[in-house]
């Protein structure tokens, strides 16, 4: 997502030895993707704990090139602090250990975003691609980044795949950012997914063809982090429609469109500050529960129950804002 502000840059030393000073000096967010300060378990610890001492409320972006400095301790700190980590994914990866690392993260209910190449490599294909794309969705990050591909200039080196396998590919990864990252989908997007038992990156590599047909594909232009997110919600639920009809599912469809708008719903309350009053097939309770996780079995065992839903910032004990709901009628 876009960062509208004024960007000033700070090397390592003046990162170290003056956090309060950016205080003073007004910075709010601060990206940090220096592997001097993130590298190691030791420097990064000691980082976080200079950060929570003098700059608490500074919302940090960590990017980290070394996944394996997260562990518990780590994960501690850093749910103290505002912030999100950026990871990246490098083609070599021993999936276990980064799926375990990740883990912590989820667990923590950190906000992080995973980074991974369209082309990763001189023998990569785009078989290799759609697995990596598979596992990082498995991983349930908040965002998917592409960092080679650019949506205002779509073309990408062709060394490593054929240029019909390039366009593929890069459809396919913009149908994710879409999709996935621009529309908020992470809460939902694999539950929803399971009763079309398609993996990822098919549904991906459909939703791209659904872009090009609209006009919406990368080949246009068309930048899904400038509109509106209502704007993306109603382009999921328009896809999902036609492939749950695809699948002959569209009996356990209106789970699914509750889930999405719901979800999407507290996103926008979020992220813009947006309240609004919700019309639901089924009430937010059971929508919000685990059973929400299997939509063929909470289709089979959750009855309809047609709620009017205020979705709102509440305050707890300690004045700390929180997503919140009300059934009104």
């Amino acid at each position: 997502m876009a960062f509208q502000g004024k960007e000033i840059r700070y090397n390592t030393a003046q990162l170290e030895c003056g956090l309060s000073e950016l205080v003073d000096s007004g910075v709010t967010r601060l990206f940090v993707n220096d592997s001097l300060l993130t590298g190691t378990k030791k420097k990064f610890l000691s980082f976080l704990n200079l950060a929570l001492c003098d700059a608490p409320n500074i919302f940090y972006v960590f990017h980290l090139e070394e996944f394996q400095v997260i562990d518990k301790e780590i994960c501690a700190l850093l749910s103290k602090l505002s912030c999100s980590v950026q990871i990246a994914l490098d083609f070599s990866t021993d999936r276990k250990l980064f799926a375990r690392r990740v883990e912590l993260l989820n667990r923590c209910s950190l906000v992080f975003g995973i980074e991974m190449e369209v082309v990763a490599q001189k023998n990569d294909t785009i078989k290799l691609f759609r697995e990596r794309l598979d596992f990082v969705v498995s991983c349930y990050p908040n965002h998917i980044d592409f960092p080679g591909l650019d949506f205002s200039n779509p073309s990408l080196p062709t060394a490593c795949y054929s240029g019909k396998d390039i366009d593929i590919a890069s459809e396919c990864a913009f149908a994710c950012s879409v999709f996935y990252s621009a529309g908020r989908a992470v809460p939902w997007f694999l539950s929803v997914l399971k009763p079309l038992r398609i993996p990822p990156s098919k549904f991906f590599s459909d939703f791209s063809e659904w872009l090009l047909c609209n006009n919406c594909s990368l080949s246009t232009g068309f930048d899904p982090f400038s509109v509106p997110h209502e704007e993306i919600e109603k382009m999921q639920l328009l896809f999902l429609q036609i492939k749950y009809e695809e699948k002959n599912m569209l009996h356990v469809f209106p789970v699914a469109r509750e889930l999405v708008r719901l979800h999407g719903a507290f996103s926008r309350l979020v992220g813009e500050g947006q309240e609004c009053v919700l019309e639901l097939e089924f009430n937010p309770d059971d929508l919000c529960s685990p059973y929400a996780q299997d939509v063929e079995i909470f289709c089979e065992n959750v009855c309809l129950e047609h709620c009017s839903v205020k979705i709102f910032l509440s305050h707890d004990s300690d004045g700390l804002e929180f997503p919140d709901y009300r059934i009104i009628k």
